[in-house]
């Protein structure tokens, strides 16, 4: 409805314009009759009146001319507008304009085109986003599916009146690891969600990396106790840095995880806090053989579990949260291989506003 009432208005404007156009061309052109008739009234000259009148009429031949040229430029200009505003719909790098000339419209141009990339950004952006939302609504679905489907089955077994005390015991120790797998499961995916979503801000404060790596430590112990694994650790500098130490903590301590996780009875973690120019390092070095080179590239892409993973409890998390909480502080994770493991090298910035934590 505003849409036939705005064209109504504009077509009554032109109507109005074209009217008043139409008034100064008439007049125009009788003003050399009375300006023609008024000399040879005053003067008696017809010579003097002819000429009046001729010169009268040639200016407002100049004036139609001149109207002819203006209305040809606007309209020439409103058409560039147009197409430069379709270069701006169609989200298009296009020049309607020359570059070399320093004119508003050059200007407006430039500006029409850096909008353009602006824009044409966010929509990169803005697919990746639904790509990734597609991905983990999907992953999340595969990983709920084996415990949902033990669920279901360990509850109907239990509902069997003829289950003797035994059978029950061992279905209900398998609901509870069950349920104890959907639990860490729904809390690595509300830290990854927090973390990829920008919902937390980093507590950023100047505070000791090696406290924070040895409290990672004390998390760790007691199942590294139970497994009877040593974790060796050495700080080779004493580094105070900014960084947000719940978090850095918690990158640690799957690093840690990860090794205790797939090492064997009586192995060793080595834990070492080392400082290289604008990064402070923690590596976490195992002895559980080298991951292969088809491996690394995915080991720390989201739910990705290796092959000597498969009879291993987890889910997949523990080391792409730790690059992300990396990457958020301005630092990033790398693997190296050694003849008989893996070394895991988290790093993040050392000098203050140096780097760009995200």
């Amino acid at each position: 409805m505003e849409n036939k009432n705005d064209i109504a208005w504009i077509k009554k404007d032109s109507k109005v314009f074209a009217k008043k156009v139409t008034w100064l061309f008439a007049a125009s052109f009788a003003l050399p009759f009375f300006a023609a008739a008024f000399v040879y009234f005053n003067t008696k000259a017809l010579a003097a009146a002819m000429v009046t009148f001729m010169l009268g009429l040639v200016l407002s031949g100049i004036s139609v001319v001149i109207y002819r040229l203006c209305d040809d430029y606007i309209s020439k200009i409103v058409a560039d507008l147009s197409d430069l505003l379709d270069v701006l719909i169609n989200l298009q790098e296009k020049n309607v304009f020359s570059e070399n000339e320093d004119t508003l419209l050059s200007k407006l141009q430039t500006k029409v085109i850096k909008l353009v990339r602006i824009l044409r950004r966010q929509n990169e952006m803005s697919v990746r986003e639904k790509e990734n939302i597609k991905s983990l609504v999907s992953d999340i679905s595969h990983q709920l599916k084996t415990p949902l489907a033990n669920l279901k089955i360990y509850t109907g077994l239990l509902e069997e009146d003829a289950l003797d005390d035994e059978r029950r015991k061992a279905c209900m120790d398998t609901l509870n690891k069950t349920v104890e797998k959907l639990v860490f499961l729904s809390e690595s995916i509300i830290k990854m969600s927090r973390l990829e979503g920008g919902v937390i801000n980093l507590k950023m404060s100047y505070v000791s990396l090696n406290e924070t790596v040895l409290m990672a430590v004390r998390d760790i112990y007691e199942k590294a106790s139970e497994k009877n694994v040593e974790i060796i650790y050495t700080d080779e500098a004493k580094i105070s840095i900014l960084h947000d130490r719940n978090w850095t903590r918690e990158a640690v301590f799957n690093l840690l995880d990860n090794g205790v996780k797939y090492a064997k009875r009586g192995g060793r973690i080595k834990l070492t806090v080392r400082e290289y120019g604008m990064f402070a390092a923690v590596l976490v070095e195992d002895e559980n053989g080298a991951i292969s080179e088809a491996e690394q590239a995915k080991i720390f892409a989201r739910f990705y579990r290796g092959k000597n993973g498969i009879n291993e409890e987890g889910v997949g998390l523990g080391l792409y949260l730790a690059r992300k909480i990396a990457i958020k502080q301005g630092g990033y994770m790398n693997l190296k291989t050694t003849d008989r493991g893996n070394i895991f090298e988290f790093y993040i910035c050392n000098t203050i506003n140096a780097c760009n934590p995200q």
